[in-house]
C-alpha cells in the first residue's frame, strides 16, 4: 500500500480500527434501527482486507471479531462479576479471551479470502461472503455452538427481514456481506467502477421485502407447559438454595402437561 511517500498502515493500527468497526457492527443487534451500519462496517472490512496478505488479513479478522464479540457480549462481565463472584479484572480478561478465541473463525475466513481472492469483483464478493457464512455457522455449530449477535439478528427491523423464514439468520448474514464487499471492493478500482456493483447491492437489499409472506397462519393448537423457578438471579447457584430448587423442578418436569415443555436452562 506505498505509493510515493505514502507510509504503510503499521498492522497495530489496522487491529485497533478492525476493533472499533467490529464493535460498531454489534450495535444494530441491539439498536435494531441501526441495520445500515451492518453494511458499512463490513463493506470497510473486506475493502482493507482486499489489500493485504494472509497474516495482515487473518489479524483484522481477528481484531474485528473480538471488537464485535466483546461489545456484543459485554453482559458475561456481569453474570461472571457480580452474580459469580469472579474479581472485576478476571471477569473482563475472561469475556476478551472469550471475545478473541471466537474471533479466530473471522480470522481464519479472512485469511483464506486474502489468499483466494482473484480480484474479479462480482467473484471475490461471493467468495468474500461465503466466508463469512462459513465462519459464522462454525462459531454458531462447532464445540456447542456460540450463536450470540449473529449477523441477521441486526437485520430484524430492516428490508433482510422477509428473507428469514426463506433462509434463516445465517442467510441473511450471507446475503448482507455479499452486499456490503461488492461495491466496497469494486471501489479498490475507482469510484466510476463501484457505480453498478453499488446500485446492483442496493436493489437487491430493496427489493427484499418483496419476499414477505404471512407464515403465522394457525394451523391447529398445542399444549405446553411452562416451568419458570422464583429464584433470584444471585441466588440460583447457592449452596442452600440448590438442592431445594432441583427437588422443585424434578417434580415440575414430571408433572408438566402437553407435548411441549419450556423450561429454564438451568433446569
Amino acid at each position: 500500500m506505498t505509493t510515493g511517500a505514502t507510509r504503510p498502515v503499521a498492522p497495530a493500527v489496522d487491529a485497533v480500527a478492525a476493533a472499533g468497526l467490529g464493535a460498531l457492527f454489534s450495535l444494530p443487534c441491539t439498536l435494531t434501527q441501526a441495520w445500515g451500519l451492518q453494511f458499512l462496517c463490513i463493506g470497510l472490512l473486506a475493502w482493507r482486507a482486499a489489500g493485504l496478505g494472509p497474516t495482515r488479513a487473518a489479524l483484522l479478522g481477528l481484531a474485528f471479531g473480538a471488537g464485535w464479540l466483546g461489545a456484543g457480549t459485554w453482559w458475561l462481565f456481569i453474570s461472571l462479576h457480580r452474580y459469580g463472584g469472579l474479581a472485576a479484572p478476571l471477569a473482563v480478561l475472561a469475556v476478551m479471551a472469550l471475545a478473541l478465541a471466537l474471533s479466530a473463525y473471522l480470522a481464519l475466513a479472512l485469511a483464506l479470502f486474502a489468499r483466494l481472492k482473484r480480484g474479479a469483483v462480482w467473484t471475490d464478493a461471493l467468495l468474500f461472503a461465503a466466508l463469512w457464512l462459513a465462519a459464522e455457522l462454525a462459531r454458531g455449530v462447532l464445540f456447542t455452538g456460540f450463536p450470540w449477535v449473529a449477523t441477521g439478528y441486526g437485520q430484524v427491523d430492516g428490508p433482510l427481514a422477509a428473507l428469514a423464514p426463506w433462509i434463516g439468520v445465517y442467510g441473511i448474514g450471507f446475503v448482507v456481506a455479499a452486499c456490503a464487499a461488492l461495491p466496497a471492493l469494486a471501489l479498490r478500482g475507482g469510484v466510476r467502477r463501484a457505480a453498478l456493483p453499488a446500485a446492483v447491492a442496493a436493489v437487491l437489499v430493496a427489493l427484499a421485502p418483496l419476499a414477505a409472506r404471512d407464515f403465522s397462519t394457525s394451523t391447529g393448537r398445542l399444549g405446553l407447559s411452562l416451568i419458570q423457578t422464583n429464584i433470584a438471579q444471585d441466588e440460583k447457584f447457592a449452596p442452600e438454595r440448590l438442592p431445594e430448587a432441583l427437588v422443585w423442578l424434578e417434580a415440575a418436569l414430571r408433572g408438566a402437561r402437553g407435548p411441549l415443555v419450556i423450561a429454564p436452562e438451568t433446569a
